[in-house]
């Protein structure tokens, strides 16, 4: 889906994007039997391991007694507090024991890597495209023909899996790779060559997005054209099933076309028994060649399926297919012929053509004749429940975007969009008896405007602006944000019986075979929000909200004291005389204050570090009875402020640690 911000209130703090990044392990190069060319060097920055004596406080807490083979020492997650990567011989690979230190030396253990199915080979802390967090890089294999990868970041107490990439054919080559050779990951590239894939060389890639990984493309390594009707059937028999597969490979398609110029189809990706025969070459070929024809019967079981092969210039090529499992030409990629419709109060036509995902087509105003261009493709990523989604783009200065979906296979209602303008459109397919949409009655109007969540606040809410398109459709774009972590929705949603609803397929993971449901409905002159997983579109951390306020709310950005830099009202204002015009950018990035109480120069006094969801330890303080110390991350180095002339121009020992890891400093001292 298209991301797009709403809120004005997180463009207050989406400026802390562009302040320092770090730099990043590179991938290893890709192994020979990989497509993909763009993974760069090895990174000679690697993170330093401990020596012996560092670590043995730390395995006396864990409470084992087991050969270390490495330690690492990072915060991980930027809440001030460093993370300790231990990783030790295991019956099987290597265990990683991950712990926390806070600055007081407590020790907490967050939790374990390594274990089943596959040996765990060794651990890194990498960075991702885009993201300040750091996160675990657990390599896996299984001794021989396997190598693989599990991705963690650490989240509160907790470790969560980001991704998990291994073969399950114990045959397999899975890393991350940094495509744009900048220094962090961008993605990762899985490769396989066994069975599961017919032996053929295939190479799948995945793109990062800032919160997971999602599928980009794939590509494959096919053997030369076969000379002989046999192998063309074989051949074609196993492309049929990998072309079936989710994620389309480059390449197949078109040697499918190629092996095949018959107007029949095969039908194999659901056909399990059909598929792990051709994976172990179990099926029975019966081929009678006569001069520059061809009959091939294959065979499985009961099912039969025959081939009929002609050799033109040279080459063999399937001209007609009978029996088991065989259609004519899909319709499913095409819509052939003419529709009809309108575009607001614009009569229009539009022609369309559907393969592999991608559409294309055409479409003229009736009244000015001119055509104009559309590309885009269906989506597959967040689907409707007995809906296709279409989305366009027209090839004009006015780069206007057609989003539709199909009702039925001669009917698309949807819109045109281009940025905040929105008209209706809709189409039927010439000749077919399918009635107009009606125009939007009094009930279904009640949905449309710009709905603000109920608990927004300055840190976090969300808000949704809904198009009313027909009196049985609207058109909805949620936002919802916590702190700089954000998550967007838009879709169609068919209004029934006073609610609007929305059903997505989410069976990507298996974890939802149902879809995922988000339902419209205002009561009360407020919109609810119905949903079982408030969390869909959105990243980690931010949900969207369940009830919505017609138009905006006021919402102020807090005082230090309220987001608790300061314990009174009398260091409020102190504080804000000290920093001056950076109260606003301090405020910006503490959502709250990790604070600890130490002793510092004989005194007892508070030292803390910011959180913010999405950009933590941005800013660093310091509360003594009589003064304030306050620092914060600009361009390349950091701003600091204190009232205590004895460290006008020095760092005060409790945020030395936090500011050694910055950059130049920029000593602010006011005698208030």
């Amino acid at each position: 889906m298209k991301r797009i911000f709403l809120s004005i209130f997180s463009a207050l703090i989406l400026f802390a994007l562009l302040l320092t990044g770090c730099s990043s392990d590179k991938p290893k190069d890709p192994n020979e039997n990989e497509l993909y060319t763009q993974s760069p060097e090895q990174s000679p920055n690697i993170l330093p391991t401990q020596t012996k004596t560092g670590y043995k406080k730390y395995m006396d807490f864990l409470g084992i007694d087991k050969d270390v083979e490495k330690i690492i020492e990072e915060d991980i997650d930027l809440d001030g507090k460093t993370e300790f990567l231990i990783a030790c011989e295991a019956d099987y690979g290597l265990k990683i024991f991950v712990i926390r230190e806070d600055l007081d030396g407590e020790l907490q253990k967050i939790g374990e890597l390594g274990g089943a199915p596959y040996a765990t080979s060794g651990v890194e802390i990498v960075e991702m495209q885009n993201k300040k967090q750091k996160y675990i890089l657990e390599s896996l294999t299984n001794g021989s023909a396997l190598s693989g990868f599990a991705l963690y970041e650490i989240d509160g107490d907790e470790i969560g899996q980001i991704e998990y990439s291994a073969s399950a054919t114990g045959a397999g080559d899975d890393h991350l790779v940094d495509a744009n050779n900048d220094g962090f990951y961008d993605g990762y590239v899985q490769n396989r060559y066994s069975y599961d894939v017919f032996h053929f060389y295939v190479s799948r890639f995945y793109k990062w997005n800032g919160k997971d990984f999602v599928f980009d493309s794939a590509k494959i390594q096919l053997d030369d054209y076969p000379d002989n009707p046999r192998d063309v059937v074989s051949q074609f028999l196993k492309l049929n099933v990998l072309n079936g597969y989710e994620e389309k490979i480059d390449g197949v398609l078109e040697r499918l076309s190629e092996l095949n110029i018959s107007n029949r189809k095969i039908t194999l990706e659901k056909s399990e028994d059909w598929i792990s025969d051709l994976q172990i070459d179990g099926i029975y070929y019966d081929a009678d060649e006569k001069g520059n024809t061809a009959k091939v019967s294959v065979t499985l079981g009961s099912e039969t399926i025959t081939f009929d092969l002609a050799k033109k210039s040279n080459k063999w090529q399937i001209i007609d297919i009978t029996g088991t499992n065989v259609v004519g030409a899909s319709k499913d990629n095409s819509t052939d012929g003419w529709f009809a419709g309108f575009i607001g109060n614009k009569p229009i036509h539009a022609k369309f053509n559907i393969s592999e995902g991608k559409v294309s087509g055409v479409y003229y105003y009736d009244e000015y004749k001119t055509s104009i261009k559309l590309e885009g493709y269906i989506d597959y990523i967040i689907q409707m429940q007995d809906f296709r989604t279409i989305y366009l783009s027209e090839d004009t200065n006015e780069k206007g975007e057609i989003i539709g979906i199909f009702k039925t296979d001669d009917y698309i209602q949807g819109c045109w969009k281009n940025d905040n303008v929105i008209y209706p459109m809709y189409l039927i397919r010439e000749g077919a008896d399918i009635i107009p949409p009606q125009q939007p009655s009094a009930d279904s109007k009640k949905f449309e405007g710009h709905w603000t969540g109920k608990e927004s606040a300055f840190f976090g809410g969300s808000t949704a602006d809904i198009k009313v398109l027909f009196d049985d459709l609207i058109y909805y774009e949620l936002y919802a944000f916590n702190g700089l972590n954000t998550g967007v929705l838009e879709n169609f949603g068919i209004i029934k019986k006073g609610s609007a609803k929305a059903i997505f397929k989410d069976d990507a993971n298996n974890e939802n075979i149902n879809g995922v449901l988000f339902k419209f409905r205002v009561e009360n002159d407020l919109l609810h929000l119905d949903c079982d997983d408030y969390s869909f579109g959105c990243g980690m951390g931010v949900a969207f909200g369940s009830e919505y306020i017609k138009g905006e709310i006021e919402i102020k950005m807090p005082t230090a004291l309220e987001v608790g830099i300061v314990d009174t009202k009398e260091q409020d204002e102190l504080f804000k005389k000290l920093v001056g015009d950076k109260y606003d950018d301090f405020i910006m990035h503490t959502s709250y204050v990790f604070y600890s109480e130490e002793i510092w120069n004989g005194e007892e006094v508070k030292a803390g570090e910011s959180y913010l969801r999405g950009y933590s330890n941005c800013c660093s303080y310091i509360l003594s009875k009589e003064h304030i110390y306050a620092a914060i991350i600009g361009d390349d180095c950091i701003y600091y402020y204190t009232n205590d002339k004895n460290y006008a121009n020095k760092i005060p020992e409790p945020m030395a640690e936090w500011a050694n890891k910055r950059g130049k400093v920029f000593y602010n001292y006011k005698e208030i």
